[in-house]
C-alpha cells in the first residue's frame, strides 16, 4: 500500500499543500497551510490509507510533523 505524501512549502510567498507532486491547496501562511496537510492526511488514514506530512523549514530542509489526533467537538 503506497503512503500519501503531504508536501507544504512556501512558493513565491505562497503556502502550498502538494500530494505526490500535485498542487492541492494555497494559503498565506504555514500554520493554515500545515492544518489543510493535516485534514487531508487524517482522511486519507480514515479511509484506509497511509499518511504523512512533510514540511519545509526556511533553509530548505523538509520535516516530518507527526499528525495530531483530530478534535472531537463536544
Amino acid at each position: 500500500m503506497s503512503i500519501h505524501k503531504y508536501v507544504v512549502r512556501e512558493q513565491d510567498g505562497l503556502w502550498e499543500v502538494r500530494l505526490d507532486d500535485r498542487l492541492v491547496s494555497g494559503h498565506p501562511t504555514r500554520t493554515e497551510a500545515v492544518g489543510v496537510a493535516e485534514v487531508l492526511a487524517h482522511g486519507a488514514v480514515a479511509r484506509g490509507g497511509r499518511a504523512k506530512i512533510l514540511a519545509a523549514t526556511m533553509d530548505g530542509v523538509a520535516v516530518e510533523i507527526s499528525l495530531r489526533e483530530p478534535q472531537t467537538s463536544m
